[in-house]
């Protein structure tokens, strides 16, 4: 079971947020100005819509009626597709099509361990993964569909591994407390004592 919490610690918003920083910083190093603000307001609106979902669910009890034990979005899911996606075909800018095939099926494989980590440990129900995985490859195709396709490779590849790793440093590889932060917001803005939780077992 280990090896499953390993799995989805590369979801974690301890590991995603400073790689989706990364990615920015990565852009705007290489003079992609436009490309640097798009992804981080992709990402950033993909996060808000998993946050919206969750404390809908926990303060309110307000969930679609069609997803069955649904409490959120899997946020791991979602920021994980969305940036390995995308760090996927920002590697192979410039590069011959079937090594961007490559990269992206090895991200697909990747994102969707993530998404099967999530069952494993019994923390999301199948309906949160799906619509996680979902939300996450939405956005990578949002943001990689209005990339300029100059054909000219993105330098600096070590530098953004660099700092993705520096800011990881702070996170000592422990998980961000982004659940319980989410439930306090919830129980502060419904005015309820309790947030809902769910009534389902997984």
């Amino acid at each position: 079971m280990s090896l499953w919490y390993s799995i989805t610690f590369l979801g974690d918003s301890a590991f995603t947020v400073p790689g989706a920083c990364a990615v920015a910083l990565w852009l705007g190093l290489n003079g992609w100005w436009r490309q640097m603000l798009r992804w981080l307001f992709i990402f950033g609106t993909a996060m808000m819509i998993v946050v919206i979902t969750k404390l809908l669910y926990m303060g309110w009890n307000i969930a679609p009626p069609l997803l069955y034990n649904f409490t959120g979005i899997s946020g791991h899911s979602a920021s994980a597709t969305a940036l390995y996606l995308t760090v996927a075909v920002l590697l192979t800018e410039g590069r011959a099509p079937r090594w961007r095939m490559l990269a992206i099926a090895t991200a697909g494989v990747l994102v969707l361990a993530v998404g099967m980590s999530r069952f494993m440990i019994r923390v999301h129900s199948a309906s949160e993964i799906v619509t996680g995985l979902t939300l996450g490859a939405l956005a990578a195709w949002w943001f990689c569909r209005g990339l300029s396709d100059s054909g000219r490779a993105l330098r600096g590849g070590i530098v953004m591994a660099a700092a993705a790793a520096f800011l990881l440093m702070g996170t000592s590889g422990q998980p961000a407390p982004t659940h319980d932060l989410l439930k306090q917001l919830a129980q502060s803005l419904s005015g309820r004592d309790q947030a809902y939780t769910r009534s389902i077992p997984l």
